[in-house]
């Protein structure tokens, strides 16, 4: 991913309408961090942009545009899977034009990609919903194989963003506390960290799907800096605690 004016390529790949239909109806199943339509996808000959549409009423709150922001990330993550499967390789900007804030993210696809089994099964990921129900703490062996976690950990950290897995948060005196899971850090905490960790999280999701785990995302105890000090002690990491993917096991079949 870069920063600066996007360069698109005359010569890049123009949308078909069939294909513009599958990156829509991908971008609809992105996690949303509890808001209803956090971000905008726009289709535009050889370049797809995603930009932030949070209400005029929650502009003025912190923790709504912080978590609008990550949401978008998660919609950059989706669309560019989507893309690869489509067989494109994606080339990303991130806020690229300073006289359009609200666009946080412009994709454009040049060069030709053979899917892998892997772009396979995670966009399969995107579209299954599963019940959350034992939750696993990638930290310990026993319960998460070290394996399944480092490729889970690989898919999702970015030069920008690290995924780092935690034991519990105890609650003590009045602080509350968080189940096990995989801590997303980045090294600065401003808009280019929130969408970043937004990527992050929500690759980490589809990558955990995709190995028969289930996935939830946390994303509001971050809101409050405070919060993220504590985590930042806790985990022993440098940067910006931005989110956590809890992981578990769905419920068993019947019969199994």
């Amino acid at each position: 991913m870069t920063a600066g004016p996007p360069v698109l390529s005359l010569a890049g790949h123009t949308w078909s309408e069939q294909e513009k239909g599958v990156l829509s109806r991908a971008a609809t199943h992105a996690h949303r961090c509890g808001l209803a339509e956090p971000w905008l996808l726009r289709v535009h000959g050889n370049r797809v942009e995603i930009a932030e549409n949070l209400p005029v009423p929650l502009r003025a709150h912190a923790g709504a545009n912080r978590n609008g922001v990550i949401a978008c990330g998660c919609a950059l993550a989706v669309v560019t899977c989507a893309m690869r499967v489509l067989g494109w390789t994606p080339e990303t900007v991130l806020f690229g034009d300073p006289d359009h804030a609200e666009l946080v993210a412009t994709v454009v696809a040049n060069r030709r990609h053979r899917p892998s089994a892997t772009d396979v099964g995670q966009f399969r990921s995107v579209f299954e919903q599963r019940r959350h129900h034992t939750t696993l703490d990638p930290s310990d062996p026993g319960e998460l194989d070290p394996a399944v976690c480092d490729a889970i950990v690989r898919s999702s950290a970015t030069a920008e963003a690290k995924v780092v897995p935690v034991p519990a948060v105890v609650a003590a005196h009045r602080k509350r506390g968080l189940e096990p899971g995989l801590l997303v850090v980045t090294a600065t905490d401003g808009r280019r960290g929130q969408l970043v960790a937004g990527s992050a999280l929500q690759r980490g999701w589809l990558s955990a799907t995709a190995f028969g785990l289930t996935a939830h995302p946390v994303v509001e105890p971050f809101e409050m800096r405070e919060f993220r000090q504590r985590m930042v002690r806790h985990a022993g990491v440098d940067g910006s605690p931005q989110s956590l993917l809890v992981l578990g096991r769905p419920p068993a079949s019947p019969g199994a």
